[in-house]
């Protein structure tokens, strides 16, 4: 499927650089020890400052190659010693001491990255960083996560060896609920129920409306209710390309007394490479969630749609595109829409002018 000169097939999208991933959970970096990811290809080393605050530069010394996180490497005095010839490299990648002498090439620097705490997770920024716009980031108070009213921890992280298209619009299909999942979070009933789709840039959700509807138990312990019966409203919600939120909002049929209960499943992606994908969850509850197993349940679940992702992913490069066509029908309205909104960001990117970067 190729949206305004952009190829967005399932297998082999394309992706925005310009955006903000989620890159780690927060606890995950400190002033210790350094932590490698990547993002777009890119490899990136993550570490904390003795004030607190998050780096990330590009995980290659420009001198001889070595992957900065190694652990011949470490952090001195908020900077980067690469474990090779213990050049160092400040918070804004510039090198700042060469041990054997000379003159700082102006060319031995790496890539710097914007980087913005939130809640439970460090969000990057690979593309040009004179572009950065915290405002692309979700609203952390709407998806639950910074609401003092609900409750919410680190969860899971997930890798699919899979084009990042196909975990973000399998997240918010509802559709394949009741066949894949096999009765563990619906009793049949969700395929067919009606939506209603709304459409707000690149938020793009579908909405679902269920009266007095059974519960099957995984979905009720996470649900933290003691009926049997809900009346819920179920929002699945892409923000193009980083972001599903599967929002539900449920009254207790069963108890009389028990307040209106708000459960959200919050999943960021992040394409670390063409064909893979990796995926931060977690919860927001109005509740304070004490079941034990909620997030082995949570890993059970998602991991029953990474087998069947990363066997459509073998599949598809089996094949090749030319032998592996795609037909949506009217329920993937939704995912076309987000498909065409990832396009037009990609396109604008090819339309400015190459940043200056840091190694110029």
């Amino acid at each position: 499927m190729i949206v305004n000169g952009v190829n967005m097939l399932p297998g082999q999208a394309e992706y925005p650089k310009n955006q903000w991933y989620v890159i780690a959970w927060s606890h995950e970096v400190n002033s210790e020890k350094t932590i490698a990811r990547e993002v777009c290809d890119e490899p990136v080393v993550l570490y904390r400052t003795e004030a607190g605050e998050v780096k990330a530069l590009f995980n290659r010394c420009p001198h001889r190659g070595m992957p900065l996180h190694s652990d011949t490497g470490r952090i001195v005095n908020d900077t980067l010693m690469c474990g090779y010839h213990g050049i160092r490299f400040g918070a804004d990648g510039r090198c700042v001491e060469i041990p054997s002498g000379g003159v700082i090439p102006n060319k031995l620097c790496v890539k710097s990255y914007p980087v913005v705490e939130l809640s439970h997770w460090i969000w990057i920024w690979p593309g040009d960083p004179q572009s950065a716009d915290t405002s692309l980031i979700p609203d952390h108070f709407e998806l639950g996560l910074t609401d003092p009213s609900l409750f919410s921890e680190p969860g899971i992280t997930l890798e699919v060896k899979a084009n990042y298209l196909m975990p973000l619009e399998n997240l918010v299909d509802a559709t394949h609920i009741t066949f894949l999942h096999h009765g563990l979070i619906d009793t049949g009933n969700v395929a067919t129920h009606p939506y209603r789709l709304e459409v707000a840039g690149g938020r793009i959700a579908t909405v679902r409306e269920f009266t007095n509807e059974p519960l099957p138990p995984m979905l009720k312990a996470s649900m933290g209710i003691k009926g049997e019966r809900v009346d819920r409203k179920l929002t699945l919600t892409a923000y193009a390309n980083h972001l599903a939120q599967i929002s539900q909002e449920f009254i207790d049929v069963d108890d009389p007394e028990a307040a209106p209960g708000r459960l959200e499943l919050v999943v960021a992606l992040t394409p670390a490479g063409p064909k893979r994908t990796v995926q931060y969850a977690l919860f927001a509850t109005s509740f304070e969630n004490k079941h034990p197993g909620r997030f082995d349940d949570l890993r059970r679940l998602l991991m029953e749609d990474v087998v069947v992702i990363e066997e459509i992913q073998i599949l598809f490069d089996t094949l090749g595109a030319e032998n592996a066509p795609e037909v949506s029908v009217k329920s993937d309205e939704a995912n076309i829409r987000s498909r065409r909104f990832i396009a037009d960001s990609v396109a604008a990117e090819r339309s400015l002018i190459p940043s200056r970067s840091v190694e110029a």
